[in-house]
């Protein structure tokens, strides 16, 4: 849900869903094992990462320029997206905060007003 008291709007964003950066693209975002569990019986691809980590996978996505975006991204970056687990996403999501700082670095990176 979209917190309106925040300058950005998250489901007109989306740029943290997305690995506009240097990696390999098959994992985003990283999970804990309890995660994972959850991540597999929803249905989700859990992948091995470094050192045995296991994380979200991430796929091509055509709202995303093409880009690897977690599996659970719905829609554009940019325009109008969501997340399809959002009711069970990963701490790592529930975490992430709107205008913070890597928020600002994600949607600058996606090219979207900071």
């Amino acid at each position: 849900m979209q917190d309106d008291s925040q300058p950005y709007g998250c489901q007109s964003c989306g740029a943290c869903c997305v690995n506009l950066g240097g990696s390999d693209g098959n994992g985003y975002v990283y999970l804990d094992r309890q995660e994972a569990v959850r991540m597999r019986r929803l249905g989700l691809p859990v992948v091995e990462a470094a050192m045995g980590s296991k994380c979200l996978a991430a796929v091509p996505n055509d709202g995303a320029w093409g880009y690897p975006a977690c599996v659970g991204f719905e829609g554009d970056v940019g325009g109008r997206c969501g997340c399809s687990v959002y009711d069970d996403r990963p701490s790592v999501c529930r975490e992430f905060t709107s205008d913070s700082d890597v928020c600002r670095e994600a949607r600058d990176r996606a090219g979207l007003t900071v």
